[in-house]
């Protein structure tokens, strides 16, 4: 999800939609004023659009609420949230670290299953009074739902699809819900992580590959018990298992490398030597005596000593190279306040996070001077961490931890 771009903050937690969520929303609102059309054949054409629409993205709401719930039993146990993501197939609570323990986990996987299953019980009960109030004289639920007006319409239909949502979450695989409650219940009871994780992501893998084999039979015309046949939804299903294939194998890598940095701070790897470059040094110097011979793509910016900002070759770009002698770093520098920093004393697994949170290939290392002022004390740069991986994977054990 590296297109997703930022629409507003919740609860501190930055909100985010990625473009694939746009294409889904097109589907959705498609299929559903296929539906309303069904339900209410009275209705204009531009009802229909309109309430579909109104009911995808309530939908998708539904679906941030799902995520919120994790964030917020997150945060009570002290859990940074990076934010919320809706995407292609569903949406993503970026909590930036594992739960502590396996009472945490359980909490924070189950809320949201509940969340769903809560707020589809409320609406389904919701029309059920309707319905009861209006004393509708029908044989049929389809006769009941004719003659519902647009607001009951979205809830008859949101009410289920909030409960089915919340159910499929609880399915034993990771990164589902149900996989994390899976990985707790095996944590609490082994009393090691490790295998939990090992375990539940493999349950992950299985259930990914199942999919993948329900959707190419419902595409080939079989019929496949609660999704049906039909070459759109086998598609749809087998996307649905690739991703939760491609999740889960990634999240097994993910702890492994978490297992072979344990123990490892940014101090270990920081270079506390490189290419610094003076808040007043012009941008033509920067390029002849920094860019040109050196490898990295972006260096720290100081000014007596305390770090002021980061200029990359981005930066370089952006001007005109006939200004490059009446530009300085500071000039063209991101500031201090807007980057991404790292402490000493840091775990070098929660630093690598940081770097991809932030989409950037070194962080700078500081601590706080005697004036409050940052220190710059050195540079974290991505592959130097990739570097320490490869040689402990070659060597079959950790290597010295300080760069060459």
């Amino acid at each position: 999800m590296r297109s997703s771009f930022r629409v507003g903050r919740l609860l501190g937690i930055d909100l985010r939609v990625d473009s694939s969520w746009l294409l889904v929303l097109v589907l959705v609102v498609w299929s559903l004023s296929s539906l309303f059309a069904r339900w209410h054949p009275d209705w204009a054409p531009g009802t229909v659009l309109v309430v579909a629409l109104l009911a995808a993205l309530a939908f998708f709401g539904s679906v941030l609420l799902h995520e919120l719930a994790h964030s917020i039993v997150a945060r009570l146990y002290g859990i940074p949230v990076r934010d919320i993501t809706l995407h292609l197939f569903g949406g993503v609570s970026n909590i930036e670290r594992e739960p502590p323990t396996p009472a945490a986990e359980l909490l924070i996987a189950i809320v949201g299953p509940l969340t769903s299953v809560g707020l589809g019980v409320v609406m389904t009960l919701i029309v059920s009074l309707w319905i009861g109030l209006l004393g509708l004289d029908v044989d049929s639920a389809a006769e009941a739902i004719a003659q519902l007006g647009p607001v009951t319409t979205v809830l008859s239909w949101l009410g289920p699809i909030n409960i089915a949502v919340g159910l499929f979450n609880l399915i034993p695989g990771f990164p589902l819900d149900g996989g994390r409650i899976l990985r707790a219940i095996t944590w609490l009871v082994t009393g090691n992580e490790r295998r939990a994780t090992r375990i539940a992501t493999t349950a992950g893998q299985l259930v990914g590959w199942t999919f993948i084999a329900f959707g190419a039979f419902m595409a080939l015309g079989y019929a496949v018990p609660f999704f049906g046949r039909g070459l759109g939804g086998g598609v749809w299903l087998a996307l649905i298992g690739l991703f939760l294939r491609n999740a889960a194998t990634q999240h097994q890598a993910g702890a492994a490398i978490h297992d072979a940095l344990a123990g490892v701070r940014v101090s270990d790897l920081m270079r506390t030597e490189g290419a610094w470059a003076p808040a007043s040094l012009p941008i033509r110097r920067l390029v002849d005596d920094l860019v040109l011979k050196h490898e990295e793509g972006a260096f720290p910016v100081y000014d007596e000593g305390h770090l002021v900002g980061l200029v990359c070759l981005e930066d370089v770009r952006r001007l005109e190279p006939s200004t490059w002698d009446v530009h300085t770093a500071r000039d063209v520098m991101t500031p201090l306040p807007k980057l991404v920093v790292a402490g000493p004393d840091e775990e070098i697994f929660d630093a690598l996070r940081r770097l991809g949170g932030a989409r950037v290939r070194q962080l700078p290392v500081v601590k706080q001077g005697e004036q409050g002022s940052p220190v710059l004390l050195g540079m974290l740069y991505e592959r130097d961490i990739a570097r320490w991986l490869e040689l402990r994977t070659t060597l079959g054990r950790a290597p010295s931890p300080r760069p060459a």
